[in-house]
């Protein structure tokens, strides 16, 4: 038996399909999208609220009056300092860090 992988699927009558090379290497369709998802959920989406133990937490930048506030259906309002170069998971995370600092 040669090792070659032709002759070894001519053998066993094994067909290859051959994808061409730029689909080869692509991710596939479904886990790109479950990546997009998660990124505009972690972006954008509701977060882990300390009080209610929920993602219903929201993060509001308004860059326009430059406020910013973390608000929940639970009775959470707190405003944080605006920083141009955040985007909400950054401003999550500084809520984060006083609402801890606080307890």
């Amino acid at each position: 038996m040669r090792l070659f992988p032709s002759i070894y699927l001519e053998r066993n009558k094994f067909e290859v399909e051959e994808l061409p090379r730029k689909e080869m290497y692509q991710t596939p369709k479904y886990i790109a999208e479950a990546i997009r998802e998660k990124r505009r959920n972690l972006l954008y989406g509701s977060y882990f609220c300390p009080k209610c133990k929920m993602n219903k937490l929201r993060i509001q930048v308004d860059k326009k009056e430059k406020e910013v506030f973390a608000f929940c259906p639970c009775g959470i309002k707190h405003q944080l300092i605006f920083v141009p170069v955040f985007e909400a998971v950054d401003y999550y995370n500084k809520f984060m860090d006083e609402w801890n600092r606080k307890q």
